[in-house]
């Protein structure tokens, strides 16, 4: 049986929010898609199915088919009565209804959360908009770019002096709908303790932060942004010793190999020299001419280069010797030494290479589901399961399929009585006595744990004190000063967290990790497949201990398949699962996403599955295993770009910030300033109606343009994209961004600041959501984290206190947690066990 089955979804929602039902529907609820009479706006969106000349075909889009698959369909028109009162009804016998209009749509059919739940007190509603449901920009006029650049990730994509850039996909609800899952699944583990629903409110601004690799905190922990960009070699103002390569110039990282690109990063320092130092014995033991840098140790180079032992000249020397070597190499002989030799270098995807690759071929990752003109490839399931905990899949509705069978069971009246609630209880954190150790780091382990954390689970964050986890070596600092106890990005992601410093190399250190297992409720880690087993902690070993536990596993790849071994960080995800190719100017080289950006998928994908198996959990008493690859997290956000190449070969491109659609969209720069990072701020702009085109004329003084009839639609205005470019440039940068943002909003036309840390941390819509959160902090005196991303009104999540600083809360773990006495203690601590 799979985890959600017996749960009933209203899916109100549009593009913006179709991926959240869908998730839910795979994990078995049961889904049912209400749209009006016209069709769901989503059938509109690009890419579409095409007809045998390769035209689109209307009304067909893969948009729809991939995020509304599994689902069921109702029509219902909610501008008459009857509509209303037909999904009023649906609605009273739901666990689950999810909106993506937000407040000032649905209220005023009376089919708001208050209206609803007075009805089914029971009723949980998900509400996914882009800046939440109130605060001061609440009813901003809005779309993809621009919640991309009110996010803050925006401004962490330049190339050079042009304008920052999105990725070419919308990507930005994909993330606000996949929180919102998680959002729904905590709640109704904490109605199935107290029988009431509650409101879920995720903004997608604040999903966004998170994909900014703790950036937007910098101004709020007193680091300065210019310090923390990296020039054109190693050296820099602050030397990049992540493993993504995040402060890195991106055109850097993107190697020609003999038949495309690939990703490596030169890392450097204690958390990524070690994978150079690999490279280059794997480059000698080709023969290439590189002995004299194999010979030193790469986690040392920043003290090499802060010496002067190592200078631009050697960089460019050695960039050179790589540049030759990749040269000689195709895609295929750098993944498979890449698996050999433990490198962190791949080659660079296209759609094309995800469907057909190997890897996700061996996993079963894709399947193909419908008949005739409704056959389509899809992503599969987005965790691999030890129990049946999804749904196969069905194609999306036709409109109104399944109107008639919907109405006979879900308004039976036999069936409706038999769910009654029960009375209500006392409210209490959904996730109140839940226990976790984890096992992971970086980013797309910790994320996890601390939503667990934030929603009340007690969490034991074990780390090692001697070999010490990379995300503690990246920015931003406290103060700007560089430490391993200064991370804000480690901060944010581990706090509410307890800390337990264990040295795992040694057997009493896995001995003492068992015990945390039997223990625990729940089990998150993150090293490269294979290392727990090794240690004996892998699941089939530590269930027989603790049947009940749910244990996660989080990798690039999974832990099966012929490229499961490989090692790497998100933007090796990003490089197999397409994404790298894909953010950049059409004219210049592509430079990826920012950071590792499949670490920001993953985590969603992997906590709704966690949350999902732990609320079967309760009921059958069994724990599982879940596998969840960040490659196929990454895929599944490109879904619809899976089917269009599946069926027409369509392979997408950056377009700089073009979009396929919608026309003008773009970010234009405003006047100077001394205050910004480059001495220039920038605008978004997406005009995504022909009324706001209208409006944005106007506004820009130019409604001369509104006479021409090639400018009327979205179609002509894409083919004279240059000339509309110009006369918005032209207004826009004789003025201050924040004008600019206001003056375009106040005229209805989708526009914001590409925002800043400064910009963020000052946001009066964070601050009215309470995004950002200040904490005492044992060294600093005070930190700042975000907040939970999705807002709960009953029982919202809360910051319980800052992360571990090392070894913090050793003596709480092992004799409160585990009950060893003081001798225990001592003795381990003097083996060296505790580092």
């Amino acid at each position: 049986m799979a985890f959600l089955s017996g749960v009933r979804v209203l899916d109100l929602t549009d593009e913006r929010g179709l991926l959240a039902g869908r998730m839910l529907a795979d994990l078995g609820a049961d889904v049912v898609q209400v749209e009006p009479p016209s069709g769901n706006a989503a059938r509109q969106r690009a890419p579409h199915r095409r007809n045998s000349e390769g035209e689109p075909l209307a009304n067909s889009s893969y948009v729809w088919e991939a995020y509304a698959a599994n689902k069921r369909g109702i029509v219902a028109d909610l501008d008459s009565v009857e509509g209303q009162e037909f999904v009023r009804g649906l609605a009273a016998v739901a666990d689950v209804v999810i909106e993506s209009s937000g407040p000032t749509v649905q209220g005023p059919r009376a089919l708001d959360e208050s209206n609803l739940r007075d009805d089914n007190p029971r009723l949980i509603y998900a509400s996914i908009t882009a800046f939440g449901r109130s605060g001061p920009k609440a009813g901003y006029a809005e779309s993809d770019l621009i919640v991309w650049a009110a996010g803050g990730i925006l401004d962490e994509h330049r190339d050079g002096e042009r304008p920052p850039l999105r990725i070419s996909l919308p990507q930005a609800f994909l993330h606000a709908a996949a929180d919102a899952v998680a959002g729904v699944e905590l709640a109704l583990l904490e109605r199935d303790r107290s029988g009431l629903g509650q409101l879920v409110d995720v903004s997608a601004q604040a999903s966004l932060g998170a994909l900014t690799l703790g950036r937007v905190l910098s101004h709020a922990v007193g680091d300065v942004p210019k310090d923390m960009a990296v020039g054109l070699t190693l050296e820099g103002p602050r030397i990049d010793q992540s493993g993504s390569g995040s402060a890195t110039d991106p055109s850097l990282k993107k190697w020609s190999c003999k038949d495309g690109i690939v990703e490596f990063h030169i890392g450097i320092g204690p958390a990524s020299g070690g994978f150079t130092n690999n490279f280059l014995r794997w480059m000698v033991e080709e023969g290439a001419p590189v002995e004299r840098f194999a010979e030193l140790d790469f986690r040392q180079l920043p003290e090499l280069i802060a010496y002067g032992e190592f200078t631009d000249e050697d960089t460019v020397e050695l960039r050179a010797a790589i540049a030759n070597h990749l040269g000689t190499k195709t895609k295929t002989e750098v993944i498979d030494s890449a698996i050999a030799s433990k490198l962190l270098c791949v080659p660079i995807f296209d759609v094309d290479d995800v469907r057909t690759s190997l890897q996700l071929q061996a996993r079963d990752f894709f399947t193909t589901i419908g008949d005739g003109k409704r056959r389509i490839t899809l992503p599969g399931p987005f965790a691999k399961t030890t129990v049946d905990g999804f749904k196969l899949p069905r194609p999306a509705p036709l409109l109104g399929e399944h109107t008639d069978e919907v109405l006979a069971e879900w308004l039976n009246a036999d069936e409706v009585n038999s769910d009654a609630p029960s009375a209500p209880r006392q409210a209490s954190r959904p996730l109140a006595g839940l226990k976790v150790v984890d096992f992971s780091w970086v980013v797309a382990g910790p994320v996890i744990g601390r939503a667990l954390a934030d929603f009340g689970a007690t969490v034991v964050r074990v780390e090692s004190a001697s070999r010490i986890e990379t995300a503690r070596y990246m920015q931003p600092f406290h103060a700007g000063k560089p430490g391993p106890e200064n991370s804000a990005l480690y901060g944010t992601w581990n706090a509410g967290k307890l800390g337990l410093t264990l040295n795992l190399q040694l057997e009493e250190g896995r001995e003492v990790a068992r015990d945390l297992i039997r223990w625990a409720d729940v089990v998150i880690e993150s090293f490269s497949p294979g290392l727990m087993a090794r240690w004996g902690l892998d699941y089939e070993t530590i269930r027989s201990d603790n049947p009940r536990v749910v244990m996660l596993s989080t990798s690039i790849n999974g832990q099966t398949g012929p490229w499961s071994g490989l090692a790497g960080y998100g933007n090796i995800g990003s490089a197999l699962s397409g994404y790298q190719g894909i953010v950049g100017w059409p004219d210049r080289g592509m430079i990826g996403p920012f950071g590792p950006y499949t670490d920001f998928i993953g985590p969603r994908f992997s906590l709704a599955a966690l949350l999902a198996a732990l609320r079967t959990r309760a009921t059958t008493g069994e724990g599982c295993y879940l596998d969840v690859s960040q490659v196929e997290a990454g895929v599944w956000f490109m879904a619809p770009e899976i089917a269009d190449n599946a069926a027409n070969g369509t392979v997408i491109a950056r377009a700089g910030n073009a979009d396929r659609e919608f026309a003008p969209h773009g970010v234009f720069p405003t006047q100077l300033d001394d205050r910004a990072f480059d001495g220039r701020r920038y605008v978004a702009v997406a005009v995504v109606t022909d009324e706001q085109w209208r409006a944005l004329a106007k506004a820009i003084d130019r409604e001369d343009l509104l006479s021409d009839t090639e400018l009327e639609t979205a179609p002509g205005r894409r083919d004279r994209t240059s000339e509309i470019a110009a006369a918005i440039t032209k207004w826009t940068s004789t003025r201050d961004a924040a004008d600019v943002e206001r003056i375009l909003q106040n005229a209805g036309v989708p526009a914001h600041v590409s925002a800043s840390s400064a910009d963020f941390c000052t946001d009066p819509q964070l601050a009215a959501r309470s995004h950002l959160v200040r904490l005492p902090h044992p060294l600093h005196g005070e930190t700042t984290v975000e907040g939970p991303r999705y807002l709960l009104s009953r029982t919202p999540g809360q910051v319980q206190r800052a992360a571990p600083t090392f070894g913090q809360d050793n003596e709480f773990v092992l004799r409160e947690l585990l009950h060893y006495d003081q001798q225990q203690v001592t003795t381990l601590d003097e083996k060296g066990v505790l580092r």
